[in-house]
């Protein structure tokens, strides 16, 4: 093993705040599109989910969970960089990831269980199995997050990882068409099964949603090595070029009705990826160009940006609502016409924004007692499930 791999990353020639303004910019973004875009989804009633419109929202949502995937794995693969050499031997660090990326898989569960009480399971249909087993975003997150630290232990180079998670990347978009085609439950548990194909229930299986987590890690290791001072030759040649070459590729594959890979029902998603990829490197190409006319960012955007975990969890149970509570869609369904859904939408964004600046600002002033409410917290969760 030579000193060049395990060399950690030289400090950058300007201040981390541009590095931060980028990430947490575009983090923002993000979290804002992802609130109206799941108050939308809940509420709005079905009379006004036609038109144009509604089909550009479509795909707008749809990018939405990508760009949080890409950027998820941007910022794991910044954050390895800044630490390589406690990254790629067995160190507390590891140890403090797997406990956090467990976390995720655990939460995901607890989020979408649809039993009151864990002495219900005792008695649960198959189709009650299935939503409690079923594979949403924070299980695909921790899960892929646990598979790039093995990559990065096994590999020790960052050009490797590099490499590797593009070819992954790739390679688990080609491939899923020809996974989603085998019936995994008829050879594999079903806990197993749900992280391969969406029959199962699975809204974010690893294939292909993994691809875009793996985009953002290469995409980092290219930017943790990038000159800070030629970002925008970055946001060209990293972002906006590939981004638009894959937009075109797609818009030339849709004009000749050709499928990228075989045959089948799921013969669209690797062409569904290529255009969601492509339309997320644009974004992040026209948000890196912003990030060079701000020095600073508002403490409330930093803060969404760094609490999307907990923005995230709030605000499914109050919209979509939980074993915990019963939330929006249950006191109102989709009844809620645009005017009024545009007061819920500003509300709820408003509430996330407050809630996250204050939970940020608390745990950087009192971190011990943030680790006791958290604590607490899953101590009472976990008790309502007993």
């Amino acid at each position: 093993m030579s000193a060049t791999q395990t060399a950690p990353n030289p400090p950058l020639a300007t201040p981390q705040a541009r590095r931060v303004v980028f990430v947490d910019l575009a983090r923002a973004v993000a979290a804002v599109f992802m609130l109206y875009g799941h108050a939308i989804d809940a509420l709005l009633a079905p009379q006004y989910r036609s038109g144009w419109w509604h089909e550009v929202w479509l795909f707008q949502r749809g990018l939405t969970s990508c760009l949080f995937l890409l950027l998820s794995g941007f910022a794991f693969s910044i954050a390895t960089t800044r630490h390589w050499t406690a990254q790629i031997t067995w160190s507390p660090a590891i140890v403090r990831r797997a406990r956090r990326f467990s976390l995720f898989v655990l939460l995901g569960y607890a989020l979408h269980t649809p039993v009151s009480t864990v002495r219900d399971l005792m008695t649960a249909s198959d189709e009650t199995w299935r939503a409690l087993l079923a594979v949403d975003i924070l299980q695909l997150i921790g899960m892929t997050f646990i598979g790039v630290q093995l990559l990065v232990m096994t590999l020790r180079s960052r050009a490797a990882v590099t490499v590797a998670a593009l070819g992954i990347a790739v390679a688990t978009a080609v491939l899923t068409p020809a996974v989603w085609a085998v019936r995994w439950t008829d050879h594999a548990p079903l806990i197993v099964a749900a992280y391969l194909f969406p029959d199962t229930g699975s809204q974010f299986p690893l294939l292909p949603w993994a691809a875009f987590i793996l985009l953002g890690v290469a995409l980092g290791q290219i930017y943790s090595r990038w000159d800070p001072a030629r970002l925008p030759a970055y946001a060209t040649r990293v972002l906006l070029v590939p981004g638009l070459a894959m937009v075109a590729v797609w818009l030339a594959l849709n004009a000749a009705g050709a499928a990228m890979v075989g045959s089948g029902p799921a013969n669209f998603v690797p062409s569904l990826v290529l255009i969601r990829a492509g339309a997320c490197l644009l974004i992040l190409a026209a948000v890196t160009q912003v990030s060079r006319r701000v020095t600073r960012l508002p403490h409330v955007v930093n803060a969404m940006a760094q609490e999307t975990l907990t923005i995230y969890f709030v605000h499914i149970c109050i919209v979509y609502g939980s074993i915990w509570n019963p939330g929006l869609r249950y006191a109102f369904g989709m009844t809620v016409s645009p005017l009024p859904l545009v007061a819920i939408i500003v509300g709820l964004i408003a509430a996330m924004a407050m809630l996250a600046a204050s939970w940020n600002r608390w745990k950087h002033m009192h971190p011990r007692r943030v680790r006791t409410v958290v604590i607490a917290t899953g101590v009472l969760m976990l008790l309502r499930l007993l």
